[in-house]
């Protein structure tokens, strides 16, 4: 009997270690989420409108012409964005294999250059001077932080507080994904939360369910540990 309450002990002890180090980061962990408000985490803050107003509303007049030519488009809008060097007004189109901008006037598409990407992301940053450390164009391999799903995309870094980092569209330069030191750490914390230490997007992870399964055991052999103790009081004479 002595041997067995003592077996019990030692697994109750590192049983207690590992659930109790998980129950303080998932403590760590969620404390983070709860303080660190979304928006900020999705760096709302970093970000402004680059677009300009439509400069020449009678191009609507030639968006029939643009379908024409490109039928496999699905949705077209005019915007004016900064194209080398200067605002424009082109047209942007959606189609099922995804977006890009055309020429209102001459139906040509328009073909973005790396000096395009970096000055539309020192137009959509809003913390003051936009001081780019690099521009890097991205087909494959991304980093952690980025979604395969956004693949190709520009990639714009800024030397920051927050070590900001700007996604832009490789067709059409539109703002796709912002990063930060926070949203890293809150990735972080995310990971460290669910336990998905590879994806970060599964919450049904098999160490999630050792877990469970750890928490269980835990449990058990305190509850044997306590009914000893009580079953030898109990037996202790008066």
């Amino acid at each position: 009997m002595q041997y067995q309450s003592s077996a019990f002990r030692t697994w109750h002890r590192w049983l207690g270690i590992i659930v109790g180090v998980q129950m303080v980061i998932w403590a760590i962990s969620g404390a983070y989420m709860v303080i660190i408000q979304l928006p900020f985490i999705h760096g709302e803050h970093l970000t402004q409108d680059a677009d300009g107003d439509i400069r020449d509303a009678s191009l609507v007049t030639r968006l029939p012409a643009v379908l024409d030519r490109y039928p496999q488009a699905i949705q077209v809008q005019l915007v004016n964005r900064l194209i080398d060097g200067e605002p424009r007004d082109l047209a942007q189109l959606h189609s099922d294999t995804g977006k890009f901008l055309v020429d209102v006037n001459t139906l040509a598409p328009v073909e973005l250059t790396a000096n395009d990407i970096e000055a539309l992301a020192a137009a959509y940053y809003a913390k003051g001077e936009p001081n780019i450390k690099g521009v890097k164009y991205i087909e494959e391999a991304p980093p952690s932080e980025l979604n395969e799903r956004f693949l190709p995309i520009w990639q714009v870094n800024f030397d920051d507080f927050g070590r900001t980092s700007l996604y832009l569209h490789p067709q059409t330069g539109e703002m796709t994904v912002r990063r930060h030191d926070f949203w890293r750490g809150f990735d972080i914390m995310w990971m460290l939360h669910i336990m998905d230490y590879k994806d970060r997007v599964d919450i049904t992870t098999w160490w999630l369910r050792a877990f469970i399964f750890a928490t269980f055991a835990f449990l058990f052999t305190g509850t044997v540990l306590l009914l000893q103790t009580l079953w030898a009081s109990r037996r202790k004479p008066a």
